[in-house]
């Protein structure tokens, strides 16, 4: 696995959201970039001979921006949010929730993966977890007043009811649950108390993340990024648009 930490400057205009964009192929530069003079590669191709579906189920992505913009239905379980990262979408789709693949369709057992990979990344972050790191860090967690918190109720639960944090978890769990290429991590412990961060910090440390896997961390604090250089870290600072390795 090579994690590439990208501390991102504390002053406005260091070009985080214009390179993430670049790097996702939502920035319209990304088409435009022509060779020989430029041109933006994407996983061994030019933007433009990957189709924007299929860049979407190659790149798990938690950042403020996908926060603020994940729609907030009536309705939508946290099963139909987690279900929407297999293929990159806003909107549940497919009989279980797991949406249709590429094609338009999942065969039998490409569906059940998808189903048993859902349930994986609920029983790994759920939070039955985070009651299990708070303890541990002797946190009062007020056990009496728990609810919902076995994988099946959890998957059940309205995303718009939950709180912030449990908001923001769900939607890493969204970002990993497709063992996409790249998963990019961008300020993801936004709005997490201390018992989720930990929670988080010990699934994807644990084999929440496979060798096949890169990722890159944007963060304004290196103690926030899960692993460290003998995990295969790269630090780079982002300033004035420009990276330089650190």
């Amino acid at each position: 696995m090579k994690v590439t930490d990208v501390p991102d400057h504390p002053l406005i205009g260091s070009g985080k959201t214009t390179l993430l964009s670049l790097i996702t192929g939502d920035h319209p530069q990304s088409y435009t970039q022509i060779p020989p003079k430029s041109q933006l590669t994407l996983f061994g191709r030019s933007r433009s001979r990957i189709p924007t579906p299929q860049l979407r189920s190659l790149i798990g992505v938690v950042s403020p921006e996908l926060y603020n913009a994940f729609p907030r239905r009536s309705g939508m379980s946290v099963w139909d949010v987690v279900g929407t990262g297999f293929d990159g979408g806003f909107i549940p789709l497919g009989t279980k929730g797991v949406g249709v693949g590429l094609a338009g369709g999942l065969t039998g057992e490409e569906t059940q993966w998808r189903v048993n990979r859902v349930w994986e990344v609920l029983r790994g972050l759920g939070p039955h977890t985070w009651l299990k790191e708070g303890m541990k860090a002797g946190m009062d967690m007020n056990i009496g007043t728990q609810k919902n918190i076995n994988p099946e109720a959890f998957a059940a639960r309205s995303f718009i009811d939950l709180s912030a944090g449990e908001q923001s978890v769900v939607l890493l769990m969204r970002a990993l649950v497709g063992r996409p290429q790249l998963v990019i991590l961008d300020e993801v412990w936004s709005g997490m108390d201390e018992a989720m961060i930990n929670a988080a910090r010990t699934y994807l440390k644990a084999g929440g993340l496979t060798v096949e896997q890169a990722v890159v961390v944007i963060s304004h604090w290196e103690d926030e990024v899960p692993w460290g250089v003998d995990d295969g870290v790269k630090k780079f600072r982002l300033e004035g648009g420009e990276g330089t390795e650190v």
